[in-house]
């Protein structure tokens, strides 16, 4: 029996099935035979051609709330295959509306323990209500205690080739690979849903397993980059200073970057110079307004001052600082949308990104809480921001691009933007 996993494209960026490599880790170490597939690759007749040769026992299937429309065609798909594969879903939809998409079951949550006891249970032709953890349509399984991470196997980085997950907007060479150190979230933002998936709390993975998973990207895959993508690493001060003290003793030949958004706060200038000297880059920071009212409204700090410290402390330490906007808040007027892009506008920041609000599940909102942003208004907001030269050669310098190689970036940021892969020749229809 084949164990197949399907990886599903969430917007225009390719991310690493990371999820998926972490739930085949435990198979392949039990001796289950386990594939990876990309529709954004194969296309969905690839997936059914796969399905074809009859030998797939179980799918397991992740999705991500922007990508639940190209799940219900999978799940289709998976239906009319040969042999009736066992369809279980997981990820952040699911585990939050586990009744939205066909399957014969949701894993809720942690997927590692949870996943490999359904595949154990279709094995051995045991019906899948009553494992902890499992959803069935109809039937909630008992609810599982969290999992202790230094007892998960590093993620399988087979199934899903390294080399095959870039980012296609940089000119420059290296090789990017993404990990999680940790899980949860000590805090409750009404625009994420990381409490409703996780719980109220923060567990990570020892600092040396981190190493270990950082040295094996390095030396078995090529990695010069790792792309950290918890959910505020930043959040347990001790535990980023024995992570960084570890990195720096072991000289791991990777750097790594915080892209998830880090909450401005957690940074400080001792901090922020351990982090450069342990190899962090690049960080993101979540700023979202420069309207204290909407920030406090999100269970934000609404204190501007702070937010432009932590951005200067970010620079003067070396490290790349890019800002994270949020468009289209409950209550916003345009008035606020163009005082947010003025505050933006006044901090030494490398990058922004300016996104609009969305009301997924498991954030505090609904669609009809938000305000509304006219497309071609967020677009004059990028315009403004990449088009302004100083900043243009502001982030070229922290993404490491010459001068010489400005049209080439603005030309594959331009493809990056407008087209969803070089690689996605197939379209999920």
């Amino acid at each position: 029996m084949t164990i197949l996993l399907v990886h599903l494209p969430v917007g225009f960026e390719e991310s690493y099935p990371l999820a998926l490599a972490a739930i085949a880790a435990p198979l392949i170490e039990a001796g289950y035979a386990v594939e990876g597939l990309d529709v954004a690759r194969c296309g969905i007749d690839g997936l059914a051609r796969r399905l074809d040769r009859g030998d797939v026992g179980v799918v397991g299937l992740s999705v991500w709330s922007p990508a639940v429309s190209a799940a219900r065609v999978v799940a289709e798909t998976v239906r009319e295959a040969p042999g009736n594969p066992v369809l279980v879903l997981g990820g952040p939809h699911p585990t939050l509306a586990p009744d939205d998409v066909d399957a014969d079951a949701v894993v809720l949550g942690e997927g590692e323990v949870t996943f490999h006891e359904v595949v154990d249970a279709v094995a051995a032709g045991r019906a899948l209500t009553g494992i902890g953890g499992v959803h069935v349509r109809g039937v909630t399984g008992v609810s599982r205690e969290t999992v202790d991470l230094a007892t998960l196997p590093l993620p399988d980085r087979t199934i899903f080739g390294v080399a095959d997950y870039h980012r296609d907007h940089l000119p420059t060479s290296g090789r990017y690979a993404s990990d999680v150190t940790s899980r949860g979230c000590l805090y409750r933002c009404a625009f994420c849903s990381a409490p409703a998936l996780w719980g109220r709390g923060h567990r990570y993975r020892p600092a040396e397993q981190v190493v270990e998973s950082w040295d094996r990207l390095a030396t078995d895959h090529g990695v010069t980059g790792v792309l950290v993508e918890d959910d505020l690493f930043t959040q347990r001060r001790e535990r980023v200073i024995e992570l960084c003290e570890r990195l720096i003793v072991s000289q791991v030949r990777v750097t790594w970057e915080l892209l998830n958004g880090v909450r401005p706060e957690t940074l400080d200038a001792q901090l922020l110079d351990l982090m450069h000297q342990a190899g962090c880059t690049r960080l993101a920071l979540s700023i979202e307004s420069s309207s204290p009212e909407r920030l406090k409204a999100m269970g934000r700090t609404p204190s501007l001052d702070a937010v432009r410290s932590a951005v200067e402390a970010t620079r003067d330490a070396g490290i790349g600082a890019t800002g994270y906007f949020m468009l289209g808040l409950p209550g916003e007027t345009r008035f606020d949308r163009e005082a947010t892009f003025d505050f933006a506008a006044s901090l030494p920041l490398d990058m922004a990104h300016f996104s609009v609000a969305s009301a997924w599940p498991g954030t505090a909102w609904s669609a009809g809480d938000l305000s509304a942003v006219p497309a071609i208004e967020r677009s004059t907001y990028y315009a403004a921001w990449y088009l302004h030269p100083v900043r243009a050669v502001r982030a070229a310098r922290m993404l490491g691009v010459r001068p010489a190689q400005l049209p080439q970036m603005m030309g594959r940021l331009l493809n990056w933007m407008n087209k969803p892969l070089e690689a996605r020749r197939a379209v999920v229809k």
